[in-house]
Formats: structure tokens, sequence, C-alpha cells
């Protein structure tokens, strides 16, 4: 479960994220939506602590991200997390399969046949 409490992200005196709060089930799927510049990417950025809120909290798994730095903590939560960015970059001369395979065996050292086996 995500918990989000009162979030709220500004850039100097621009208050992109105003007092957001919601609660994410497992297993829910939501979708986020909203014009350019809305605050959706930056709202997932916070999510995935790539941005850290200006105020607020973010509680996943009992843990609040928000007051995670960067470390062994952040690098364990984003074992648990995916993110697919906006101008995401596939390496053009490997198919999907391919490309979804990499990063598992390159940072979790994950064969390749247990990878095959799950796609």
């Amino acid at each position: 479960m995500i918990d989000i409490q009162h979030l709220k992200k500004t850039f100097g005196e621009n208050e992109v994220l105003k007092d957001i709060s919601a609660t994410v089930n497992k297993g829910q799927v939501i979708c986020i939506i909203g014009p350019s510049g809305s605050g959706k990417s930056t709202f997932l950025r916070c999510l995935n602590v790539l941005e850290h809120p200006t105020a607020g909290k973010i509680v996943f798994d009992g843990t609040d991200l928000a007051s995670l730095k960067d470390g062994k903590e952040l690098d364990q939560l984003r074992e648990k997390m995916g993110m697919v960015f906006q101008n995401f970059n596939l390496f053009p001369n490997m198919n999907v399969i391919e490309n979804v395979k990499l990063a598992p065996m390159k940072v979790k050292g994950i064969s390749e046949k247990k990878l095959n086996k799950k796609a």
C-alpha cells in the first residue's frame, strides 16, 4: 500500500503539487491524467524519490519515503518500484524482451534463463 498524505512540491515560488492525499492499495491500478505541465511527472518522481517533496508524507510498506536520503534504503525501495520515463530510451538494436531483461540481469544478477521463464 502507498499512503500519500498532504504532499506538496515547490520549485522556488512555483507550487507544483498542492496538498495531494491518496491511498493506493496493493494490486490496485490507478491512472494519473492531466494536461501538460500539471505536475504528473513531478508527482511520480516524488513517489519514486527521484524528487524529494517539499512537505507531506509518502508511506510505502510502513516507510516514509520522503525521509529517505540516497543510500542503501533508497536502493532497496527502488527494487520494488518501477517507472517508465516520458522519454524512455530503449536500445534500438534489441527487441522488447531483451530490453526488459537487461536491467534485472545487470542490476540484480538474475540469470537470463530465469528471466526467459518469467517472460
